[in-house]
């Protein structure tokens, strides 16, 4: 082999404390191609994948240091897109399932006939290809859906970076929830693309200076509704979907495009709401100049149980109060203008 042959090999970690398992696989898969580092326990196992994180790793169950399961956890927390591939016994199956629910790819059952590896590592190998291909096209995805928000918000230079701002703060409100990561996640996603459908309003009407007509405003709040036809072929922000379609609904019903009130406004929609009002007011905008924190909080506190969620109004006027005192984690503009309900 080849040095230069070998360093361009797709690299595997093979872990099992059985020397001659191990030595095994790591004469047949370099023998088909590949290049194999071994390790005779989880430990060491380890070491090994912080160093290369390789892109498969096949792992027995039953390890000293470390066992293969809590190898397959520690593995996926540093490179989530590797495949890892356990090993087992007859006797330890259910140990498999488990690592199959936690992030494994695979398992194969000891004793086993080297040659059935070579289709296993294929097809383990070819999954985490799509898996590489999809999140790049969802990369590519959403570098457009940002391309179009800063397009939008370029158009009039009051609402440039509004859409980060918005995010930012509800991101801070997030971490005062009991949320998940994932769903902490889907709001940093939804936060950056909630004003998307703004792109297809005229800038005569976005960038009016004075009040909107009713038939103007009326155009505007169609674009949740637009927001939502551009990213719903996009599989990946299905989640985001109901906080950009639902971001202008309020507690107590009066709001739109659904009309709906309390918590079946998705949480997400609510927090955004709060996030989206309080950069609005806090900003310049075209229509009039911007007002400080506390014209801002005072506002969402007097629509508190109309507008916003009272329990996340209170929550985010605690954040930007605390008790010893401070300000808001925000940058702010300086003072000036409308009301809540007014925010486009």
């Amino acid at each position: 082999m080849r040095v230069g042959e070998r360093s361009s090999r797709v690299e595997i970690l093979v872990a099992d404390d059985e020397v001659s398992i191990a030595e095994s696989l790591r004469a047949f898969l370099e023998g088909i191609g590949y290049r194999v580092w071994t390790a005779a326990d989880g430990r060491q196992a380890l070491a090994i994948f912080r160093e290369r994180l390789m892109p498969l790793v096949i792992s027995d169950i039953n390890m000293p240091l470390l066992g293969g399961h809590e190898l397959l956890l520690e593995i996926k927390a540093l490179a989530p897109e590797t495949e890892v591939v356990v090993v087992t016994g007859f006797a330890t199956v259910d140990g498999a399932v488990k690592a199959i629910k936690d992030g494994a790819y695979d398992y194969i059952i000891k004793p086993f006939r080297i040659a059935t590896i070579q289709h296993t590592v294929e097809k383990a190998l070819n999954h985490r290809a799509l898996i590489l291909e999809n999140l790049r096209l969802q990369e590519n995805s959403l570098n457009v859906l940002r391309t179009m928000v800063n397009v939008l918000e370029q158009r009039d230079s009051y609402t440039a970076g509004h859409s980060r701002r918005v995010t930012e703060i509800a991101i801070v409100i997030a971490a005062h929830l009991d949320l998940s990561e994932e769903e902490v996640k889907t709001l940093r996603l939804a936060g950056m693309i909630h004003d998307v459908g703004k792109i297809g309003i005229e800038d005569t009407i976005l960038r009016k200076p004075g009040r909107l007509t009713d038939e103007e405003f009326a155009t505007i709040r169609t674009h949740p509704e637009r927001g939502v036809q551009i990213i719903e072929p996009l599989d990946f922000l299905k989640g985001a979907l109901p906080i950009v379609r639902h971001h202008h609904e309020c507690y107590d019903g009066s709001g739109y495009p659904s009309r709906l009130e309390g918590e079946t406004i998705p949480l997400g929609a609510r927090i955004v709401a709060i996030a989206d009002t309080y950069d609005a007011i806090t900003s310049s905008r075209a229509y009039r100049r911007a007002r400080g924190q506390d014209a801002a909080l005072s506002e969402i506190e007097r629509c508190a149980g109309t507008q916003f969620d009272p329990e996340l109004a209170r929550l985010f006027i605690q954040i930007c109060r605390p008790p010893g005192g401070g300000c808001a984690p925000f940058n702010l503009e300086d003072p000036d203008q409308p009301d809540a309900a007014q925010v486009r």
